[in-house]
């Protein structure tokens, strides 16, 4: 009988020495943060015209195709928004073509945006937290 108990103890003794051990800090429990930053897209038309914007979006993004809605006279509207991880996004992370059609004519571009610029582009704000990272507004301005 005491060899019946000493080996039940031995035996919990191991068992919880295996947990103490098996629940150590590994690679596994080690929780990764990436910042990252976004970015808001604004088209502003200061033309005499009703605009739509078909746009290309950057290779990272998958070259896809996107459009606007009407942009109307004197009006400013947002677009597109991108986050990326490790970057504050530019408009050359985002766009890779950019192409300005009157509404009634989407056969003739009026302005078409390639390569685009980033200096073409204003920062209208921008919220960064401690790490750098965060939300960057960009307007691009078309005029007659």
């Amino acid at each position: 009988m005491k060899l019946f108990m000493s080996t039940k103890i031995l035996t919990i003794l191991l068992f919880a020495m295996f947990l103490l051990f098996s629940c150590s800090d590994t690679d596994d429990d080690i929780i990764i943060i990436d910042s990252g930053g976004s970015s808001e897209y604004f088209l502003n038309n200061q033309t005499n015209k009703r605009i739509i914007a078909i746009f290309q979006k950057s290779e990272s993004l998958g070259l896809g195709i996107d459009t606007t809605d009407i942009l109307e006279i004197n009006t400013s509207k947002e677009v597109f928004q991108d986050f990326m991880i490790g970057v504050n996004p530019m408009p050359t992370d985002s766009f890779n073509e950019i192409k300005f059609f009157e509404a009634d004519d989407l056969d003739n571009p009026i302005l078409i945006l390639s390569p685009i610029q980033n200096q073409d582009w204003t920062l209208k704000s921008q919220d960064l937290n401690d790490s750098g990272y965060g939300l960057s507004t960009f307007e691009f301005t078309i005029t007659n």
